[in-house]
């Protein structure tokens, strides 16, 4: 017991748990603070308090009135809160689609999304046989990486697509993957067009990539659900296209459940 004990408080990083005070010191009741009533509901000392909401500030965990001089809960926490809101809602919706693919095919179900700029898998199924996919619920991957990621920045700005892949040069994972970035922005243009990706081997060699997008309520794709389809269940050319568009009217069933009106849309 005393082992346990030893390692949880080796673990422990004071200055981060001051800052997690400092957040769980606003609640309904006290939704606005100034310097000295943080201080006090904390118990910290005014210095350590006071650089604690300079930086949660600057990082927009906290916002504060240039007037009264007060702190509120910020914007980023918000987002945050968005995240997991509609992470939970998501994966909820689309476990059936998923169950089902995996029924049908045998293959691994993927489900992504974007956080910080970089790819975050949500969910898997993993499929039979002795093709395994290496992407684990919670693991990050570059935006441009596999079915997944190019189907998220599919539906962005150029500007944002180019930034992306500064920050992450398109990367030979295969011998099929996409090197040249004009050949990756006419790909993605390719994907906004028919609304799925179909890859063979350009990120997992030997297997077949097919995703499409998921919409909210603000027509916005929040995320795309993928089959890791292995090349030894691919009969036909014919058999492919015919999933990638059942998989497409899926996700458009996905999206509608969680919000998304197709109406109007164009």
């Amino acid at each position: 017991m005393r082992a346990k004990k030893n390692v949880s408080l080796s673990y422990k990083i004071q200055v981060l748990d001051r800052a997690l005070d400092v957040l769980d010191s606003f609640t309904f009741e006290n939704r606005e603070m100034s310097l000295t009533e943080v201080v006090q509901k904390t118990g910290l000392n005014k210095t350590t308090v006071k650089r604690l909401l300079y930086n949660l500030t600057r990082r927009k965990y906290l916002q504060q009135d240039l007037k009264t001089r007060k702190y509120k809960l910020g914007l980023r926490l918000f987002e945050l809160g968005g995240v997991v809101f509609s992470s939970f809602s998501l994966r909820k919706t689309a476990s059936y689609y998923m169950e089902h693919f995996k029924e049908q095919t045998g293959s691994t179900i993927l489900l992504g999304t974007t956080m910080e700029n970089q790819l975050i898998y949500l969910d898997k199924r993993e499929g039979n046989g002795m093709v395994r996919i290496s992407s684990e619920i919670g693991w990050r991957r570059p935006l441009n990486y596999g079915m997944l990621g190019m189907v998220l920045l599919a539906y962005r700005n150029i500007d944002y697509v180019k930034m992306i892949l500064r920050e992450y040069p398109l990367k030979a994972y295969t011998p099929n993957s996409i090197i040249k970035e004009t050949v990756f922005l006419n790909r993605l243009e390719k994907i906004r067009k028919q609304g799925y990706v179909i890859e063979t081997g350009e990120a997992v060699e030997g297997v077949i990539g097919i995703a499409a997008p998921i919409r909210n309520h603000l027509n916005k794709v929040i995320a795309a659900l993928g089959i890791a389809l292995p090349i030894s269940k691919a009969s036909s050319k014919e058999v492919v296209d015919h999933l990638a568009k059942q998989l497409k009217s899926s996700c458009e069933e996905i999206s509608a459940n969680i919000g998304f009106k197709k109406i109007g849309v164009i």
